[in-house]
């Protein structure tokens, strides 16, 4: 789709999303409300929505920890469920469930990086809240991990896929990608580090890219 090309309701997605931004910022947290172009777009863009003829009739926003929003629609006569408007403009596809799904499976590898180091690997003074892949990155990792999988493997990721459940997208436990990644895990370089390191990692990896390239 070109830059700028009409993509639902005569607006491009920059203008729809900015526009949907603005009218969720007069709504307050977990106050009902109905929305049609939200509820028209979900219905008709939303990966999962879209194909099962499901449209919400309302919608609220509950408090994340951490900042941000959950964002809920109410599907008579199922109820309220959480789903993304977001995604109805930037569309997961298959190698997104799966990512997240590794992600989700490399987390106890994480947290137990966080618990031996509470303290910034990187800065040594502030606290380690999250977890850099230093080397190899997780992105590679990932990648590397879905090539493992047989056609037979992704329609069996997803043949029990159930977008009513509250519970995260997971892998089989002999899913080759899970147990790549899982075994990936036994050596990668991992560094706890605080939010601001996070980034100057990231930041240091782009150069050296640029560098040798």
């Amino acid at each position: 789709m070109a830059r700028g090309a009409v993509y639902f309701a005569g607006m491009a997605k920059t203008q729809l999303r900015d526009l949907i931004r603005s009218r969720l910022r007069q709504r307050k947290l977990d106050e009902a409300f109905e929305d049609d172009l939200i509820s028209d777009l979900i219905a008709e863009k939303h990966y999962y929505c879209s194909v099962h003829s499901l449209r919400p009739s309302q919608f609220r926003m509950t408090y994340r920890p951490g900042g941000g929003y959950d964002f809920y629609g109410n599907f008579d006569p199922k109820g309220w469920h959480k789903v993304s408007w977001a995604q109805c403009l930037a569309p997961r596809n298959q190698n997104d469930w799966i990512e997240s799904a590794l992600r989700l499976a490399s987390a106890p590898f994480l947290a137990a990086r966080r618990h031996a180091f509470p303290v910034c690997e990187r800065c040594g003074l502030l606290a380690s809240t999250e977890v850099d892949h230093v080397s190899p990155e997780f992105q590679e990792i990932a990648r590397e991990a879905m090539l493992q999988m047989s056609a037979s493997e992704f329609h069996e990721a997803f043949g029990g896929f159930d977008w009513w459940s509250e519970e995260p997208f997971t892998l089989p436990a002999d899913n080759s990608a899970l147990l790549y990644t899982l075994h990936a895990h036994q050596s990668v370089t991992l560094q706890a580090v605080c939010k601001d390191c996070h980034l100057r990692n990231a930041a240091d990896r782009k150069a050296r890219k640029k560098v040798s390239t």
